[in-house]
């Protein structure tokens, strides 16, 4: 129940005051309570299993963003290895003809 109403997208809806359902216990309420499974759960285990759904799933888009930006390339370390290689290297014409 928690993958199927907790996703990214709800994640990505942020109130007014800065909360959403990855860093709100009573904004993840709110979409979990119209579900008829979540009165089913156990009422000592709610918010705790919520927690620990809500911290993977933080630790989940740290993992992608941390790997998008090691695939990205570097374009200022880009630009200034190529300065750099081209004031260590100017090319030299061989005069022999």
């Amino acid at each position: 129940m928690l993958a199927e109403v907790i996703t990214t997208e709800a994640a990505a809806r942020m109130s007014d005051d800065g909360k959403n359902v990855l860093n709100s216990w009573t904004e993840a309420k709110r979409l979990l309570k119209p579900d008829p499974r979540y009165s089913k759960m156990p009422r000592k285990e709610r918010e705790s299993l919520w927690s620990r759904h809500a911290d993977d799933m933080i630790r989940k888009q740290k993992s992608v963003a941390d790997s998008k930006e090691e695939e990205r390339p570097d374009k200022e370390a880009k630009d200034k290895y190529s300065a750099d290689f081209s004031r260590r290297s100017p090319r030299r014409s061989h005069g022999r003809r």
